[in-house]
Formats: C-alpha cells, sequence, structure tokens
C-alpha cells in the first residue's frame, strides 16, 4: 500500500505544492528513483503498485506552473492513476481542461483507485478515480488530501490502521497549513511525528519497515520554479533544492 500526504498552500506571490510519498516496506527492498526532466517538464515517476514497474507520474511541474500529484486509495488490476496525472501534467493549462482531459482518459481506461491534486497559482482541482467513475472538484484556498475518497460514494475496505493513519494525517496537516507561508514552516510539517512517531504521523514510520520514501516541495513564485527533495524520512534528512524553468514563459 503507498499512503501520502499531498497538497497546496497559496501564497500572494505563488504557490507551495507538496508530497511526502509513503511506500510498503516490499516496494522499498529495490528503491530506484527515477526522474522526468525535459524542457517542458519536471516529474518525479510513479511506481504501478501491481507490476512494480514505473509508470506515469508521481509529482510533477510544468514550466507554466501547473503541479500534479497523487495519492494511492485502492490497489486494482487496472491501469495506474499515475498515467492520468502524467496526462494532465503535459496537457491540462486551464481549468477547463482539466474535466476534458480527464473525462477523456476515463471514457477509454479503467483506473486503481486515486486521488489527484491539479494546481497553479490560480486554480485548485480534485480528482477522485475508481475504475471507470470519476468525481472533480474546485477546491479553493488551501487544501490537503490523504487516503480516503471525498467524493466518490466508495466504502473500501482496508485495515483500521490504514484508515486511521489517513484520518489522522490529514487532521494534523489541515490544522498546520493555515499558519505556513515559507519553505521552512512547510518543511517543519512534512517532518511532523504528530500525535507521536509512527504510522500516524506525517513523517510516516510503519511496522512493516515502509514509511515516507521521499519529500517534496514545488515552489511556484511567478515565472521561478523551484523544487525542494531528499530522499528517505524526512527527519532524518535534509532537502536538496533544484532552480526550474527560470525566467522562461
Amino acid at each position: 500500500m503507498i499512503e501520502c500526504t499531498v497538497g497546496v498552500i497559496h501564497a500572494p506571490s505563488g504557490i507551495l505544492f507538496f508530497k511526502n510519498r509513503d511506500l510498503a516496506a516490499k516496494y522499498l527492498l529495490d528503491r530506484t528513483t527515477t526522474w522526468i526532466s525535459t524542457p517542458d517538464v519536471h516529474a518525479l515517476r510513479g511506481t504501478d503498485l501491481q507490476t512494480g514497474s514505473g509508470a506515469g507520474v508521481s509529482i510533477g511541474v510544468s514550466r507554466q506552473g501547473l503541479c500534479v500529484a497523487n495519492t494511492h486509495v485502492l490497489s486494482t488490476p487496472d491501469a495506474t492513476y499515475d498515467l492520468l496525472c502524467e496526462r494532465l501534467l503535459h496537457d491540462a493549462r486551464k481549468p477547463d481542461d482539466v474535466q476534458t482531459l480527464v473525462a477523456g482518459y476515463m471514457a477509454q481506461h479503467t483506473v486503481q483507485g486515486g486521488r489527484i491534486l491539479v494546481s497553479s497559482p490560480h486554480w485548485t482541482f480534485l480528482v477522485e478515480v475508481l475504475g471507470n467513475e470519476f468525481e472533480i472538484e474546485e477546491i479553493e484556498g488551501n487544501c490537503v488530501i490523504t487516503n480516503s475518497f471525498s467524493l466518490l460514494p466508495h466504502l473500501v475496505e482496508r485495515p483500521a490502521i490504514r484508515e486511521q493513519s489517513s484520518e489522522t494525517r490529514l487532521q494534523v496537516a489541515t490544522r498546520m497549513i493555515g499558519a505556513i507561508n515559507s519553505t521552512g514552516a512547510l518543511k517543519s510539517m512534512l517532518r511532523s511525528h504528530l500525535p507521536e512517531k509512527g504510522e500516524l504521523s506525517i513523517c510516516n514510520h510503519r511496522q512493516d519497515g515502509g514509511g515516507t520514501e521521499s519529500s517534496h516541495i514545488i515552489q511556484v513564485q511567478g515565472s521561478a520554479i523551484s523544487w525542494s527533495s531528499l530522499i528517505g524520512f524526512p527527519c532524518e534528512n535534509d532537502y536538496r533544492t533544484v532552480h526550474l524553468f527560470q525566467n522562461k514563459t
């Protein structure tokens, strides 16, 4: 099971877009981090949980300042939602594109259960997918998502600790993001062990040996875009920042 904490913080100068990517131990045994970097996009390659191979996009940003990231809800034999995430990253430019691209993709594919946050400095959408069903909601202001559907009316049966982790991380992050206006404060949240260090915390330490595999912060300020990331637990590692797409329109 992959369980992540994803969100966006809107500020007058742009947005802070983030993801703690959480993986179960079996997906960390042969961990590889694959980046996609072109003149138009920078992204972290996703992982198809059915095959274990790289596919689509886990989190990414375009030079136009559009950010995408996803969280996992339900594993099925269907296509990974990472592929839809990649489609949105490459092709979405304006709000209407989100509905058009999602509807077109879902008309041709059945998809594992997942949630996708699509955000620019001016608008944000939450997309939920499962099978051939989807729902889209426009979000105003700051937003955090974890691993339980809020739009699709499906009750997904999962171990109690997984549901508790999703709900607790959502509550903690939602309380904290209102006071965050800098990357430093956001890094502190992504390293948080509230209410306790373990499977319930945003910096996730799972009993099976898995947990937060990597952490990512994308900052969009006008035409300047930067990406800060680390591999491993955020509480034990430092972020490194690269600057992307500067002075491009």
